[in-house]
């Protein structure tokens, strides 16, 4: 009885505090996700409209303020050994609300937050894309580990 007391008191706030997590997604899985059958897999779609978190790299594409920009997983200057995004799987566009007041290096790799949208959409502006991530918070991954695709951080 008092562990079910306990429980009936604590439990609601192990809840709570998984329901403030911000889902960190990478580009393994945005790449999964067409290799299944070239479109978006369910998985990949439940993020539609929620806070996302991924980490990359900024590709300028767009405004000197980078209110958009794409974000990728290997950098524009090719630090893979001239490796370079070839799809729509491995960048995501990002749309900031305002510019982003960071500190731009193509060397570096950023976190953003944003609200996530996946799926094909043609903007008139930016052409087509696959990912879109928008009302994006740009900030430094300190310390982040970045892999070459099959590795694992273990």
């Amino acid at each position: 009885m008092l562990t079910l007391s306990l429980w009936a008191a604590i439990g609601p706030l192990g809840f709570v505090a998984q329901a403030d997590e911000t889902p960190r997604l990478t580009f393994a899985q945005l790449v999964d996700s067409i290799r299944a059958n070239f479109g978006v897999t369910q998985a990949i779609s439940s993020y539609n409209g929620r806070e996302v978190e991924i980490q990359g790299f900024i590709i300028p594409a767009g405004p000197p303020d980078l209110s958009f920009f794409l974000l990728s997983r290997v950098s524009a200057l090719g630090n893979y050994c001239c490796e370079v995004p070839v799809g729509q799987d491995e960048t995501v566009y990002v749309f900031a609300p305002k510019g982003v007041t960071i500190a731009y290096d193509p060397l570096r790799v950023y976190k953003v937050h944003g609200l996530f949208e996946a799926g094909m959409l043609s903007d008139p502006a930016y052409g087509p894309s696959l990912f879109r991530i928008r009302n994006a918070r740009v900030v430094e991954a300190v310390g982040a580990k970045i892999f070459k695709v099959g590795e694992t951080g273990k």
